[in-house]
């Protein structure tokens, strides 16, 4: 037997029964970019660090990009409910915005974590080759992960800033 995709049908689906288009539903479910991802991260670790708002200079000096940038950013975050930016007080996190932060962190301390521990990955190269696989990395792989190497459960709150790493870790130089 032989079907004939009909791209309207699945519009007229979900337009019966959820009240958009699947292309709006493709839209509301995208997935965040790496770029999204990281002031994300960054905004929560400079919050957690400082026990206040993340200010602009300090988002921009962690991803060094421009002020202006991490204004235009923290503006177009905020319109998406990622976080709260008032001007010259710094931007803090919603609810959204935390979870996925979190998520993110602790994707990144389990791949630093696995890499420094497991594999013997030298201090210098942990981190940068945990920032690339956070972004990729599903939620039930790392889930996965933490279990096989056993990872402390303090992280992601065990993160430390100003080594840019997970306190535990004694990573081989």
């Amino acid at each position: 037997m032989h079907y004939t995709y009909r791209g309207d049908f699945l519009d007229q689906v979900f337009i019966r029964f959820a009240g958009f288009r699947k292309s709006e539903r493709m839209r509301l479910s995208a997935p965040l970019t790496e770029n999204v991802e990281m002031y994300l991260k960054y905004i929560y670790l400079l919050s957690q660090s400082r026990k206040a708002p993340a200010k602009t200079g300090e988002v921009s000096h962690f991803l060094k990009v421009t002020p202006s940038s991490v204004t235009e950013m923290l503006d177009r975050l905020q319109a998406e409910g990622f976080l709260k930016h008032e001007k010259y007080q710094g931007a803090s996190l919603t609810k959204k915005g935390r979870d996925i932060a979190v998520k993110i962190l602790r994707r990144h301390c389990t791949m630093e974590y696995f890499l420094a521990q497991a594999l013997g990955v030298p201090e210098g190269k942990y981190h940068d080759e945990a920032c690339e696989m956070e972004h990729v990395l599903s939620d039930d792989t790392a889930k996965r992960l933490r279990k096989l190497i056993e990872q402390p459960g303090t992280c992601p709150d065990c993160y430390d800033l100003e080594r840019l790493h997970c306190r535990h870790l004694s990573g081989k130089p």
